[in-house]
């Protein structure tokens, strides 16, 4: 390689680097649940959306994920060194642009519903990350309801609140099945952590019960949104094609198994907890079409 481009090109491998690790370690994955569960309100619920509610739905998980994972680089440096790779000072300029991006986009918006849902989630998910982390330490499992509790009033009704529409009984229904599916996930992903958190008092579903439990407990709540699903189109709540949805119960019952038969290979299977949601509303589209037609 001629020396010239030898820079050039070192410079654009470590680009890339950034590129993958912020995709990986950086919250944008997870992230993408917002508009995920977002799009998925949207064609249940016949609820328009543009571009900007869209972003609105990205940024805030992003900057909540970026940020816990920036309060938590120095202790990954000595238990998790690869997802310790992006650079500190990196990530906290990030974080900042994030944040920017996210209030231009909500002035842009100006509805003070949206505003105040925001600032409210905001304060929650930071305030989990700096303080009510310690709640952990005495309440069981309070990470994953609280954390599970968040999301799904973010996944559900910001757009309820950018429409200005009222909450019904097929909201409330989606609601469920969301809250179910986020807390799901995140007992999932707290698997990884088990030991550790155990080590330091966290009080976490699988630090309690260990994995094997934890992973039955998953099973009766993956049958549990099932079931609601079941329940919503049965009353009448939900749309017919709502119920395809189902199939994604085999998805997470596969990845279930192999973590209880193979508990170290998590972290190559967490891809496929992370992806779950942004089939969704590809699949609801399709399969309202299909109803439709």
């Amino acid at each position: 390689m001629p020396v010239s481009i030898r820079p050039v090109f070192q410079s654009l491998l470590r680009y890339l680097f950034i590129i993958k690790n912020l995709f990986l370690y950086g919250g944008f994955i997870p992230a993408l649940w917002g508009p995920s569960l977002l799009l998925t309100v949207s064609i249940s619920t016949d609820l328009p959306h543009d571009i900007i509610i869209i972003l609105v739905s990205f940024l805030l998980p992003l900057i909540i994920y970026s940020y816990d994972y920036y309060a938590d680089i120095d202790k990954d440096l000595k238990t998790n060194p690869e997802r310790a790779n992006l650079d500190k000072k990196l990530n906290y300029n990030l974080i900042i642009g994030y944040v920017c991006f996210l209030i231009g986009l909500v002035i842009y918006i100006f509805n003070y519903m949206i505003i105040l849902f925001v600032l409210s989630l905001f304060a929650m998910g930071i305030l989990y990350a700096s303080v009510f982390k310690r709640i952990t330490l005495k309440i069981p499992a309070f990470k994953n309801f609280y954390l599970s509790f968040i999301w799904s009033l973010w996944g559900t009704f910001l757009l309820v609140m950018y429409n200005y529409a009222g909450i019904n009984r097929r909201l409330i229904m989606i609601f469920l099945f969301i809250y179910a599916k986020v807390l799901l996930n995140t007992i999932f992903f707290d698997i990884k952590d088990a030991k550790s958190d155990k080590k330091e008092g966290l009080k976490t579903l699988p630090a309690v019960l260990g994995i094997f439990k934890t992973v039955t407990y998953l099973h009766i709540l993956n049958l549990l949104t099932a079931f609601i699903l079941i329940l919503g189109v049965v009353l009448d709540i939900l749309p017919p094609y709502c119920l395809l949805l189902t199939i994604f119960y085999l998805y997470v019952f596969y990845y279930l198994e192999i973590i209880k038969s193979k508990s170290q290979t998590l972290s190559k299977k967490s891809m496929l907890a992370d992806l779950e949601a942004i089939f969704y509303p590809f699949l609801l589209f399709f399969f309202r079409w299909i109803w439709n037609k």
